[in-house]
């Protein structure tokens, strides 16, 4: 444990919530346990991950070299290890490598980068050399630059260049791509392996969900939790704990917040970086999770779901989500809600007093007797992301 303040949330969690004491007591190094640290050997050995993808019926026979570039494997995420695992799942003849390129040394030297195999659906295996040319690659955010720059003659021999993941950023465009999903399209559910751990603890036998806001991301303006402090009125969360999750990066940003929850008498604990298996535990146990997400114009005058959002979902957490409603935007407001995501939703005017006060009744309502039995499944959206950079690249090859 990094720091006085994360230990003692923790410890009081651990305490306060019996389920998660008796699991997490006795093994609290792990609660802080970076993933360089937990998966650094994913990198160097052969690996069975042990995943469970459910079945869509989606199968497709061709025989392709598929590359997944800058995709970690080290998380057990949409946009790290799950598709290009589940793309080996679901293309049984094609031959699928991924690549993480360490720019900043946190596996070993600078700019190195990482080659495995993907077969199976489960496993991965270290390699050594790309293959001579790919039908596809996929790549998120400026990932093709650093393709081309390092890399020329496999980025030369990509037939079809896809970008998943834009985040409607300028900078990540006109790289090359044939193909880039907006920030409209591309959104992560959250993970197979992080919704299995939801499920085995949601599904136990007397679970019952606590008074518990988390607001999970790194500490800095453009998440906006300061803003949603500020507005919320400390009688409508006297019976709740708000419970910040994540580093801080502007610690003049934090200190704002101290002081609003000291002088408004909030009940809110906060706690640095934790590792994804605790993290999914907390939201588990947690009814509302609050977003309040601000953009960056004119680089980023709109943004997509972050994936803490997927993953407070599958963790049956009704979601606040702030809004900047603007129409000289194309979607008339800053943030892009899911269409599949909005029944478990509320959205609101995020620098409106009331209308942050009146969401948060609205969730506290919705968290009685929803349904999540039809939340959209990881599989499903994977699915739609295959088909579509497929189908693409085939039309493009057939002109």
């Amino acid at each position: 444990m990094r720091n006085p303040i994360s230990r003692q949330t923790i410890n009081f969690l651990l305490d306060a919530v019996v389920p998660l004491g008796k699991k997490w007591h006795p093994r609290p190094d792990e609660i802080f346990f970076p993933l360089t640290e937990e998966y650094r050997h994913h990198n160097f050995e052969k690996i069975d991950h042990k995943i469970n993808f459910r079945d869509t019926g989606y199968v497709d026979n061709r025989k392709i070299n598929i590359l997944f570039f800058h995709f970690s494997l080290m998380k057990y995420e949409l946009e790290a290890l799950e598709l290009p695992l589940y793309t080996s799942k679901v293309f049984p003849n094609a031959n699928i490598d991924m690549c993480y390129f360490d720019s900043r040394g946190r596996i070993g030297p600078r700019n190195k980068h990482y080659l495995a195999s993907v077969k199976d659906g489960t496993k991965t295996a270290p390699k050594q050399v790309f293959l001579p040319e790919y039908d596809i690659v996929v790549v998120r955010s400026t990932a093709l630059r650093t393709l081309k720059t390092f890399f020329p003659s496999v980025y030369d021999n990509c037939k079809f260049k896809v970008n998943i993941q834009t985040n409607n950023y300028s900078p990540n465009f006109g790289l090359g791509e044939d193909l880039s999903f907006s920030h409209t399209e591309f959104y992560a559910p959250g993970g197979r392996k992080f919704q299995d751990q939801a499920d085995s603890l949601l599904s136990l036998p007397g679970f019952s969900k606590l008074n518990i806001v988390p607001m999970v991301g790194t500490v800095i303006w453009w998440k906006g939790q300061l803003e949603w402090l500020e507005k919320i009125d400390p009688s409508l969360v006297k019976d709740y704990l708000i419970l910040m999750l994540g580093n801080i990066s502007d610690n003049n940003y934090f200190s704002r917040i101290i002081d609003v929850v000291n002088k408004k008498k909030l009940n809110l604990r906060y706690t640095e970086y934790v590792n994804p298996k605790f993290l999914c535990d907390v939201l588990a146990f947690s009814k509302i999770s609050a977003m309040n997400y601000y953009v960056d114009p004119p680089l980023q005058p709109a943004i997509g779901p972050a994936r803490t959002f997927g993953e407070s979902l599958v963790c049956n957490n009704v979601c606040l989500f702030g809004q900047t409603y603007d129409d000289t935007l194309r979607e008339g407001r800053t943030n892009i809600l899911p269409a599949p995501w909005k029944e478990y939703t509320i959205e609101y005017d995020q620098n409106s007093i009331e209308a942050v006060n009146e969401a948060f009744l609205k969730a506290e309502e919705k968290t009685n007797g929803i349904d999540f039995s039809d939340l959209e499944i990881i599989e499903k959206k994977m699915d739609s992301i295959l088909k579509r950079c497929v189908e693409a690249s085939e039309h493009r090859n057939s002109n």
